[in-house]
């Protein structure tokens, strides 16, 4: 008998027969032209492993179940008998798939409890140290058949996946007459893919025919032309040593090279002379020779010495009988992608370095505005000090010779004595306004006592300016802070209390002065009419234009000394609150 696409010749296999013998695993996909011809390969893969004593699962059509029945049976083997023990299973194959199926495509949980578990039961009935399980699948043909090639490439990855867990030896068949046409190309090229040897058979008995041969003759035709059509991949042959023997119009148009160029050239041609010395072409020969097909990504080259980036699938070529006969070679340009992935890359980079740049910017006008706003500081402190040191002085030294003019003149009844007790007032009030601005600028208070003792003294004097009542509490373990913190926190009392008297409305206003989690927190709080912008609820505005540039110049201390401003607003009353980290060594104090 003929050799067939599964398996070696029948007396060649003889050795398969006997009980222990090994089954190589591996997964092979037949494309068959007529089902005599896949039936006969099937018996010469399944016949010797069920009459060796081993398993055989067979997941088929009911015309393929019921033709392989015949023929093995006609081959003396009992499958009543082995089907009794176990050893020989046959699923229907529409039906079984349509258990896995979940949205059209196979589920891998489903695959794994419904064919998984049938080789499972299989190889457990099984008496041999080494137990061989032979397995035949038609699912995958079914799905291809009626257009779903992606749940077809998925089902063959789930045989793969199921390999990882259970050994076997594993045969799927395609019809040729499913793979016309260009648009079948690539999903043929990944169903290969997924194999570890691709075999293209023949109708044995048709051959002794001369319409058979014809038939055969056409079928190949069409099937060259198919690869010979595809434009974007270079589809091409190589013999055991790496030399082409065939070359596609993809090949011809990505490669450079005409058919007559190329064709007995070693394939290493394509290689970069840093891969040729390190043996990379023939060392992915071995591994596609040894694992069934090998992958790899990179640069190649073009006839005229050009490079493109490529996509290349190694995949064995096997006879009948197994032996190696050469390798089909797949190579897709992939130059454009990696081209757009660098310009993306470089993209994302200039990104990155203008948001670096940004951050820098903000930072550096950060603590340019926190230089201004201490210069600002300084210089109230320094006017301040102007006024209660040298107007001040002043001004309390012509009050006193007023004074003095005013006792005179009263002892001696002089006409103007009203006029000069009337310039004393003035004095005194003028006396009154310049300590207060020079307390407002800078309260020496501050420095000396701290905020806790600051803050009554700035209510007293706000209340009696503005007539507005105010309240104030404090934590009692509040203590001093870092001289800064309190002067920021100082800073916000004063922003806020201006607000509540020219915008809230509000007869009252609360202070709190906390200390929490390590923080310092301060609350300002009216019972007016609310802020009435809505600014703090688009995030791309700042909440802050609502209050002028006042709070906007407190907010940017808050940040720059690691804390934050908030502001709760509704129509019954405002809420400012700043928060402040104390540093460790303050806080431990």
């Amino acid at each position: 008998m003929a050799s067939s696409a599964f398996g070696p010749e029948t007396e060649k296999s003889e050795s398969l027969q006997q009980p222990g013998s090994q089954l190589r695993a591996d997964h092979v996909v037949y494309f068959y032209q007529e089902s005599d011809s896949l039936l006969e390969g099937l018996c010469d893969f399944i016949g010797p492993v069920l009459g060796g004593g081993q398993a055989a699962v067979i997941i088929a059509s009911k015309v393929h179940r019921e033709g392989l029945q015949h023929r093995l049976t006609a081959r003396g083997l009992d499958l009543h008998k082995a089907g009794k023990q176990g050893r020989y299973v046959a699923l229907d194959a529409p039906e079984t798939l349509s258990r896995i199926m979940v949205d059209g495509m196979p589920d891998r949980a489903r695959f794994e409890e419904i064919v998984g578990g049938t080789i499972a039961r299989a190889k457990a009935v099984l008496k041999s140290a080494r137990p061989e399980i032979a397995i035949f699948g038609e699912m995958v043909s079914l799905l291809w058949t009626e257009g779903k090639t992606e749940a077809a490439v998925r089902l063959e990855e789930l045989w793969n996946e199921l390999a990882l867990k259970h050994s076997f030896s594993l045969r799927c068949a395609y019809p040729m007459a499913n793979f016309h046409g260009e648009k079948n190309t690539q999903p043929l090229i990944r169903i290969c893919a997924e194999h570890s040897a691709v075999v293209f058979g023949q109708d044995d008995g048709a051959l002794s025919r001369g319409e058979g041969k014809i038939a055969l003759r056409r079928s190949e035709e069409r099937f060259r032309l198919l690869v010979d059509a595809v434009q974007d991949y270079a589809i091409f042959t190589l013999d055991t040593q790496g030399h082409v023997s065939s070359w596609n119009t993809g090949a011809e148009r990505i490669k450079g090279y005409g058919v007559s160029e190329i064709i007995g050239k070693h394939f290493s041609i394509f290689y970069p002379e840093e891969d040729i010395r390190s043996g990379k072409p023939s060392r992915k020969l071995e591994i596609a020779a040894r694992e069934g097909r090998v992958e790899d990504e990179g640069w190649r080259l073009r006839k005229d010495g050009s490079r493109f980036w490529a996509n290349v699938i190694i995949t064995a070529l096997r006879d009948d009988a197994g032996r190696l006969i050469g390798f089909g070679k797949v190579t897709r340009d992939f130059t454009e992608k990696i081209q757009a992935t660098e310009a993306l890359r470089k993209e994302m980079a200039e990104k990155t370095e203008a948001q670096r740049k940004l951050r820098d910017s903000e930072k550096s006008l950060r603590q340019l505005s926190l230089r201004l706003l201490q210069t600002q500081d300084e210089e109230r402190r320094r006017i301040g000090r102007d006024l209660h040191d040298s107007v001040g002085q002043y001004l309390i030294g012509l009050k006193m010779k007023m004074d003095m003019l005013r006792s005179s003149a009263e002892r001696n009844q002089l006409p103007d004595v009203d006029q000069l007790a009337e310039c004393v007032q003035l004095t005194d009030e003028a006396i009154k306004e310049v300590r207060t601005i020079s307390y407002l600028l800078y309260p020496p208070m501050l420095e000396e006592l701290g905020l806790k003792s600051a803050i009554p003294w700035y209510l007293d004097g706000f209340s009696k300016r503005s007539g507005i009542k105010t309240t104030f509490e404090v934590c009692p373990d509040f203590d001093r802070i870092p001289g800064d913190l309190e002067l920021a926190l100082f800073r916000v009392l004063q922003e806020s209390l201006t607000n509540v008297h020219k915008h809230s409305g509000s007869s009252t206003a609360g202070v709190r002065l906390l200390k929490n989690d390590q923080a310092a927190i301060l609350q300002i709080m009216d019972q007016g009419k609310g802020v009435q912008s809505n600014n703090w609820e688009d995030p791309s505005q700042d909440w802050m234009g609502a209050f002028g540039v006042g709070l906007r110049g407190m907010n940017e201390r808050m940040q720059q000394l690691g804390g934050s401003l908030e502001l709760s607003s509704t129509p019954t009353g405002t809420t400012v609150t700043a928060t402040l980290p104390i540093p460790a060594a303050e806080s431990d104090a």
